[in-house]
């Protein structure tokens, strides 16, 4: 037990490990990822897998890779795809298949004279191509044209029964009557059903979704360091914020320290919103072009949701509500104050082996002594005075609810946070006990439509051996603090 405990607090509490040494100059060092790839092949047996990277071509930086793809590779290179599958003679076999070195480049030059590709203006950069480079790079023993995939998969997967690859995706929508499309990854598996013939064919995405839920030492440096980038930044909008500012400011301001710091781009769009435009969940006002723009006034709060620094791609999501003019009002710090309770007790609550349904029940309690039970009313409120308390005492305490669908579309009663890496929610998956190296939010809120009041407090909590640690908590957060340092400007 004692050696368990030690292995745990090594995971948990190890020092910032060395530089990146694989091909991204993001990624982690190529053992990692093969450690990753054992442990998934040990789950599934004498399966084999097959995962595609990301297309990525002419993508402007918009998107990363492909999150399953990065997170047993560490490789950024366009439209690769991963192979690894049980070798005749024992052992396993990994293969990469990757765009040739100028396959797909120079898009915009559809030349006839070839050369031009090879142009000193049209080299692909950092890109990785078959070969002993590849190889080296990422510690994956063979490395093949992506030409060549339809007729070398046959020969990897010819032992296995059951292939593991990319079945679903999210949901996309078409009006009634119509055909439901197909995602990638859906358009991807009917290829290889079409490729392998006789092969069972089963969804690699949600047992890598669960390796995901406890980060490793690089995972967990990386994590804390984009929380530390995003903390800054709010020290700094607090220093700035005044009545007058538009919220696509206090936008752009964070965005600067994020960069100054090391973060090249955010984990999500900007979601700042202050007085009453903030009661608006951010889902809705998401759906405008102009969706963070509007001039603050004085006496207001503003809702700032973008505590969204990534680093070496991994998120960060932090939230805080400050008063405009430097100071709350009687009746914001009242509600403040509750929230910041509610989640003080959620974080308490964390430790291993409980459930988040407990921490999101510690919660709704604190919600519940405060009286606002009443609020959520809709039959004596109506519809257009309700308040919005989440966690919801009503379903997770007056009712005994359990944990509930939800999505961006609306369903279901919303909780209190979402574990987070690679991607800003990484899951929702509350249904494993909270175990060490657990990196998850907590966000109660609270939205009170008539008097143009809406309160989040989010951070970011690495579970420990022992308890919950506040990555992000150098960002001010208690009314104490968030006046003081305002009175300092």
């Amino acid at each position: 037990m004692a050696r368990r405990s030690f292995l745990l607090l090594s995971v948990v509490l190890a020092p910032n490990p060395a530089p990146a040494r694989a091909q991204s100059d993001v990624a982690f060092p190529p053992e990692v990822y093969a450690g990753r790839r054992e442990r998934l092949m040990q789950r599934i047996g004498q399966a084999a897998v097959i995962v595609p990277g990301a297309y990525l071509i002419a993508n402007g930086g918009r998107d990363k890779q492909d999150p399953t793809f990065w997170y047993l590779t560490g490789v950024e290179s366009p439209y690769a795809i991963l192979v690894v599958a049980p070798a005749a003679g024992g052992g396993r076999r990994e293969a990469l298949f990757l765009p040739e070195r100028f396959q797909f480049a120079g898009a915009q030059y559809p030349m006839a004279d070839d050369r031009f590709r090879r142009a000193a203006w049209n080299q692909p950069i950092r890109r990785l191509a078959p070969g002993g480079d590849a190889e080296r790079a990422t510690g994956i023993a063979e490395t093949y044209p992506l030409s060549e995939f339809a007729t070398r998969v046959r020969e990897f997967v010819a032992s296995s029964d059951t292939v593991y690859g990319p079945t679903r995706g999210g949901a996309l929508y078409t009006p009634p009557g119509m055909a439901t499309p197909l995602s990638v990854g859906q358009q991807f598996a009917r290829g290889l059903a079409e490729l392998l013939p006789g092969k069972v064919l089963a969804d690699v995405t949600p047992l890598v979704a669960q390796m995901r839920l406890i980060k490793d030492r690089y995972e967990i440096a990386a994590l804390r360091r984009a929380a530390e980038i995003s903390a800054t930044s709010f020290r700094e909008v607090l220093h700035a914020l005044k009545p007058g500012m538009n919220d696509l400011e206090v936008a752009g301001l964070m965005e600067y320290v994020w960069k100054r710091e090391g973060s090249p781009r955010a984990a999500f769009g900007p979601i700042v919103s202050s007085g009453p435009s903030a009661v608006s969940l951010f889902t809705l006002k998401s759906e405008n072009y102009n969706s963070t723009d509007r001039v603050m006034q004085a006496g207001e709060l503003v809702f700032i949701d973008y505590g969204a620094a990534e680093y070496r791609t991994y998120a960060s999501d932090v939230c805080r509500t400050y008063p405009v003019s430097g100071r709350f009002s009687d009746e914001q710090r009242r509600y403040y104050e509750i929230v910041l309770e509610a989640q003080e007790a959620a974080i308490a609550a964390v430790r291993p082996g409980v459930t988040m349904l407990e921490v999101i029940r510690a919660a709704a309690q604190v919600y519940r002594q405060h009286g606002l039970e009443q609020f959520e009313d809709i039959e004596r409120m109506g519809e257009d005075r309700v308040w919005g308390v989440m966690p919801s005492p009503t379903h997770y305490l007056a009712r005994q609810g359990g944990l509930t669908a939800y999505s961006a579309l609306g369903t279901g009663v919303r909780d209190l946070g979402h574990h987070i890496g690679i991607e800003a929610t990484d899951s929702r998956d509350y249904f494993q006990p909270l175990a060490p190296g657990m990196v998850f939010t907590i966000e109660p809120k609270l939205y009170i439509p008539e008097r143009g009041i809406a309160i989040m407090i989010e951070d970011m909590i690495l579970v420990t051996p022992t308890g919950g640690e506040n990555l992000s908590a150098a960002a001010p957060r208690t009314v104490e603090d968030i006046e003081r340092v305002m009175r300092s400007r």
